[in-house]
């Protein structure tokens, strides 16, 4: 027989059959009206947590598919160290070296996962001003192509396009055109980088 001592443990032995279990929701459904509302700050972090835990599985998703996974150290197209699911460096802000030991698909995934909120989401959301309209898919596409490209794209001298596609809520339309354009005719990298901005463009149109 359990014996609870806080809260949670009422919530984690909950059984909806039980007629007494039944009846203490009610009472603390009551209990907790004055902070239930949907704008207390708990809610709205609540929300937002699970908002970015969606789009942020998303775009490791897609991330994970573009990149692959590598456990040794690679020299990446641009002729960087890199290691894992494209990582050039670890948490601790070291870079890749091709000294470095191999590393686990769990270890890489935290070090992306680590990326994506330290680095690539907190640029993306300061600088892109229609970010907060954006759905969990678009978020996603918008990630993977900065994860891609490099986080600090928008404003950038060699993305007007997109930059401009994502700059109001009325040009948001563009974005499925404007991330095709970004495929660097011509080189070896052409049709792998074709067929990531069209993954993008899906996940984008993807209604979320």
């Amino acid at each position: 027989m359990w014996k609870s001592e806080k809260l949670r443990d009422f919530f984690a032995n909950y059984d909806p059959t039980n007629a007494n279990h039944l009846l203490a929701v009610d009472l603390l459904q009551k209990s907790a009206a004055g902070f239930m509302f949907d704008e207390a700050a708990w809610v709205r972090q609540f929300r937002e947590k699970v908002t970015t835990e969606l789009f942020g599985t998303l775009a490791v998703n897609l991330i994970k598919e573009f990149e692959g996974f590598r456990a040794e150290p690679y020299l990446c197209p641009a002729g960087v160290w890199t290691i894992g699911y494209g990582s050039t460096y670890y948490p601790d802000g070291n870079v890749i070296t091709k000294y470095d030991s191999p590393v686990t698909n769990y270890t890489a995934s935290q070090m992306l996962s680590h990326h994506l909120q330290h680095a690539i989401v907190p640029e993306l959301t300061k600088t892109i001003p229609t970010w907060t309209t954006l759905n969990n898919n678009q978020k996603a596409a918008i990630i993977d192509f900065a994860y891609n490209l490099g986080a600090f794209f928008y404003g950038g001298d060699n993305f007007n396009t997109i930059s401009k596609a994502l700059s109001t809520k009325e040009n948001l339309k563009d974005v499925p055109k404007a991330l095709m354009l970004y495929v660097n005719p011509g080189s070896d990298f052409e049709t792998g980088l074709r067929r990531r901005r069209q993954a993008e463009v899906n996940l984008w149109n993807k209604v979320g």
